[in-house]
């Protein structure tokens, strides 16, 4: 009995893991670039019963020891885009990421509401440095970009957008993102004017978050049922 109480016991554990995080996904259903985040929840090893008799030992079956989620994965899938006629708004149609400058290096982005800081630089909304294939952007005239990622000020091609195609991704706040490595990224097209929103599904977001509601009274109750038991065995039958 109390080994049931712990398997419903794991179970809950889990559900509410899986309730922070679609709570999270549903606070940024309307974050530029976002992208969604998913639990992964395996089993315990089970446990191999035999019912021992007179006549020897009879293998009754498994018996599962409860579940646990073990790890988080990142919905990569691209979000819509949408027109903003903001010239420093930048979008990418494809698997790349913007990569950014901070203190602690290199980083990326889907996140391409950008703006330009007090030096004349193109950052992301939090003051990271966007950068181009020869560092920093800088904007000191009129800001255009073709869909090749070809930067124009006053129509003199300045630079051109670093983008890469990052693997290993870890999201580390603020719409930024590690990885193990990066990858050249293929077949991308920039929309200036555009920006991507999150790729999280409010609906169906909604619709798991009433799935772990369920999933999570439904072990409360097993647990309330063994615990309940278990006391009769005590109060009860021990008599």
């Amino acid at each position: 009995m109390i080994r049931g109480m712990y398997t419903a016991a794991t179970g809950m554990v889990a559900e509410l893991h899986r309730q922070d995080v679609i709570a999270n996904n549903l606070a940024n259903v309307d974050t530029v670039g976002f992208k969604g985040d998913y639990t992964v929840s395996v089993p315990f090893g089970e446990m191999l019963l035999n019912a021992y008799n007179r006549q020897g030992v009879r293998p009754v079956g498994g018996l599962g020891l409860g579940v646990q989620a073990t790890s988080e994965y990142i919905d990569t899938s691209e979000g819509s885009l949408v027109e903003t006629g903001i010239m420093y708004d930048l979008a990418i149609g494809g698997q790349g990421y913007f990569v950014v400058e901070t203190p602690a290096g290199e980083r990326y982005t889907r996140a391409g509401n950008f703006k330009v800081d007090a030096e004349g630089y193109l950052t992301t909304r939090n003051g990271w440095r966007v950068l181009g294939e020869n560092g920093p952007i800088q904007v000191t005239g009129r800001f255009e970009v073709n869909q090749d990622g070809e930067i124009f000020i006053d129509g003199v091609m300045a630079d051109r957008l670093r983008i890469v195609n990052p693997y290993g991704l870890r999201k580390e706040g603020e719409s930024l993102l590690t990885a193990t490595g990066i990858n050249p990224a293929n077949g991308i097209q920039i929309f200036q004017g555009t920006v991507e929103r999150s790729n999280v599904n409010a609906i169906r977001q909604m619709i798991e978050m009433i799935n772990v509601t369920r999933s999570y009274e439904t072990n409360q109750r097993a647990l309330t049922a063994h615990d309940e038991t278990l006391g009769k065995a005590v109060n009860e039958i021990a008599r």
